[in-house]
């Protein structure tokens, strides 16, 4: 008797059932906790990244300069105390556009920069001025920011009778006295005043040091 034994095979090994990798479920989920783990990661570093930044200057700065927004470049830094509050982030507004502010001194490439580095134009065109001021000579009053006219008249050793003269006119009092020479009855004290650089000659300085000053509020 002759056993039967199935289908008849042509030879060769049993056909198994094909799985493509990318549809394995254990390539899938290795796949996923990898990316979960990069972006968890990414997040935790993120975190712990305390660092701000700051505006630094990309070359050296040369005082009264215009600045540029070329002259800028973000820097991410960590400062503490002072020093943070010292320094223009990249998230603040400046005072002023940036073409009516000026370098008020140099700088290195790389520095950070400070809030003190950057001035008006308009402000960087003016000088201060002292006045010798006589007691009863200002308003008892006189305080910084006010605005002021300086008059002189004769001073010590001129012919009496001489008119007085203005030689200043709207200026800003930055300074309004030396507190302890008034305290201590002193004849004179000494204000300091903003002056444009253009109106400040030779004549008015030696009007202002040889003369008896006046200083008289406008507003």
């Amino acid at each position: 008797m002759t056993n039967w034994r199935g289908p008849g095979r042509s030879g060769g090994t049993t056909p198994r059932l094909q799985v493509r990798p990318w549809r394995d479920p254990r390539l899938v989920l290795g796949v996923v906790l990898v990316l979960g783990a990069t972006v968890l990661g990414a997040r935790v570093a993120a975190a712990g990244d305390d660092r701000v930044e700051y505006w630094s200057v990309r070359a050296g700065t040369t005082p009264g300069d215009v600045v540029s927004r070329d002259d800028l470049r973000p820097a991410k830094v960590r400062l503490a105390g002072d020093a943070a509050t010292s320094y223009i982030r990249t998230d603040e507004e400046f005072d002023e556009p940036l073409d009516q502010l000026v370098w008020a001194h140099a700088m290195a490439p790389g520095s950070l920069v400070d809030k003190a580095s950057l001035v008006s134009r308009s402000a960087a065109d003016e000088v201060e001025l002292p006045l010798s001021v006589a007691q009863g000579s200002a308003p008892s009053d006189l305080a910084a920011g006010d605005r002021v006219d300086v008059w002189v008249g004769p001073g010590p050793g001129d012919e009496p009778g001489g008119e007085a003269s203005r030689v200043l006119e709207d200026v800003r009092v930055v300074q309004s006295g030396d507190e302890a020479a008034a305290a201590s009855g002193a004849a004179a004290q000494t204000v300091l005043v903003d002056v444009d650089a253009s109106r400040l000659g030779t004549e008015v300085i030696s009007t202002v040091a040889t003369g008896h000053v006046t200083l008289v509020r406008v507003s």
